[in-house]
C-alpha cells in the first residue's frame, strides 16, 4: 500500500492506495476541512495555522501507525507554495511530525492533475481545470500531449477571503470576481489556435460538488459525466433570482463548501467563457493519483 498527504489550502487529505500494475485504487479517504489560506497574514502562515496543519498530521500519522508497511508521501500545493515562510513551516512540521514535505511548483501540480485525470476520463484532447482553495491550474491539451500547463495564484478559498463579506456573494461581489478572474487569465495564459479548450476536464472539489448538485437538481443517476457549462451561468443567476434555494441546494449537498463553491464556479464560468468551452467533464482523479505515479515511476527506474 501507498498513501500521499495532499495538503491544500482548503482541505488536507489522506489517500491511502492500492497498488498494481497500471492501477492506482484509492481504498481510504480522510480530509480535514482546515482552510489554511484563511490563516496566512502578510504572507505567511501563522502560528495558529501551523499548529492546525501539525494537528492534522499527528491525527493522519495515528493512522498510517497501525499500517507500518504503508509508504507515504505528503506534498503541498498553494497552500505553502505562496507564503515566503515556507522553510520555517516545513522544519516545524519535520520536528513536530516527522513528515517530510515536498512543495509542488505550479507547473507541477498542473502536470500531475493532468497525468493523474487521463486515468479516468480518456480523453485526446481539451482543457484540464484543477480550481483548488488557492489557486487554479489549467492545462491545453491534444492528441494526448500536454500543450501548454500553467497555474494562476487563484483558488474558490482566497477569492471569497477578499471579495465576499457574507456567506454567499452579492451580485457586486460576484462582479468584482468576475474582473479578477478574467484579469488574471487573459494577463498570464497566452491562448494559441491550436490549444483544444473543449471539454474542460474539471478536477477537484468545486468539480465534483458541481458535477454532484447537476446530477440532483437534473434528478438523474445518469453515469454520463458530461454536462452544459451553462450549468454555471444558472447558478450565478440564483444569486439574484433565489438566493436561498440556492443556499438549500449546496448545503443538501455539500455542506462543506457552502462558503466556496460559487466563488469556484466563477471561476470556472470565467475559463469556460474565455476559452468558449461548451461541456464538461468531472474527473475523480487529480494531483494525488498524478504525483503517486510520478513517485511510482520514479521508483522503478
Amino acid at each position: 500500500m501507498y498513501s500521499v498527504i495532499d495538503i491544500g489550502s482548503y482541505t488536507i487529505r489522506l489517500v491511502i492506495y492500492h497498488v498494481e500494475p497500471s492501477v492506482i485504487k484509492p481504498i481510504l479517504n480522510n480530509r480535514a476541512t482546515v482552510g489554511l489560506a484563511s490563516y496566512i497574514k502578510k504572507n505567511c502562515l501563522t502560528k495558529a495555522g501551523i499548529n492546525k496543519l501539525i494537528s492534522v498530521l499527528n491525527e493522519f500519522k495515528s493512522i498510517l501507525n497501525i499500517l507500518p508497511d504503508c509508504k507515504v508521501y505528503p506534498f503541498a500545493t498553494a497552500s505553502l507554495r505562496n507564503i515566503v515562510n515556507s522553510d520555517d513551516v516545513l522544519d516545524i512540521v519535520r520536528s513536530e511530525t516527522g513528515f517530510e514535505i515536498e512543495i509542488l511548483s505550479g507547473y507541477e501540480e498542473a502536470m500531475f492533475d493532468y497525468n493523474g485525470a487521463i486515468r479516468d476520463v480518456s480523453l485526446d484532447q481539451g482543457l484540464l481545470v484543477d480550481v483548488g482553495g488557492g489557486s487554479t491550474e489549467l492545462v491545453f491539451f491534444k492528441d494526448k500531449k500536454v500543450l501548454y500547463a500553467h497555474s494562476i495564484p487563484i483558488g474558490s478559498l482566497n477569492l471569497y477571503t477578499n471579495y465576499v463579506k457574507k456567506i454567499i456573494p452579492n451580485k457586486n461581489e460576484v462582479n468584482e470576481m468576475y474582473k479578477k478572474v478574467y484579469s488574471i487569465l487573459e494577463n498570464s495564459i497566452p491562448f494559441e489556435k491550436e490549444y483544444m479548450s473543449e471539454p474542460i476536464v474539471a478536477v477537484g472539489g468545486t468539480a465534483r460538488a458541481s458535477a454532484s448538485l447537476y446530477k440532483k437538481l437534473k434528478k438523474t443517476d445518469s453515469c454520463d459525466k458530461f454536462y452544459s457549462v451553462d450549468f454555471f451561468s444558472k447558478l450565478i443567476k440564483q444569486i439574484e433570482d433565489k438566493p436561498q434555494k440556492l443556499v438549500h441546494d449546496i448545503l443538501k449537498n455539500s455542506p462543506e463548501r457552502i462558503h466556496t463553491f460559487i466563488p469556484g464556479i466563477i471561476i470556472l464560468k470565467c475559463i469556460s467563457e474565455l476559452y468558449e468551452s461548451s461541456t464538461v467533464v468531472t474527473s475523480t482523479y487529480g494531483v494525488r493519483e498524478g504525483y503517486l505515479s510520478y513517485i511510482l515511476d520514479k521508483g522503478e527506474q
